[in-house]
């Protein structure tokens, strides 16, 4: 399995996860729906614009795009939710939030691993 393919592969399954369509993903990414599909079989590789603006949606690091198995990876999907009523106009607000609640996370982590001084 090529990169494209793995991170088809994990686009596919995050989207399905969260219950978005093709068609919210596209009108959020302000593509059409078949350049997702493309991505998500990887006949194409997803630029890291894409693939950032995907990661804020999905609630998760563009690093888990990448990972061959991605049950092993380190996924936080503490803000996963079903996304069956969601207006496309929505997403971004969505997205925004969750890149928000994730710096947040990481700096927390930062600092509880920051080495104390006494």
């Amino acid at each position: 399995m090529n990169q494209d393919q793995i991170i088809g592969k994990n686009l596919q399954a995050l989207r399905k996860k969260l219950g978005f369509t093709q068609d919210q993903v596209a009108a959020y990414l302000q593509i059409n729906r078949e350049e997702v599909s493309y991505y998500e079989n990887g006949s194409r590789t997803a630029s890291t614009k894409i693939l950032s603006h995907l990661a804020n949606l999905y609630g998760v690091d563009e690093y888990d795009f990448y990972e061959e198995d991605l049950d092993l990876a380190n996924v936080n999907l503490a803000l996963a939710f079903r996304a069956e009523n969601i207006k496309s106009t929505d997403l971004e607000q969505i997205a925004k939030f969750k890149k928000i609640v994730r710096n947040y996370l990481s700096m927390k982590s930062l600092l509880e691993h920051e080495p104390t001084h006494s």
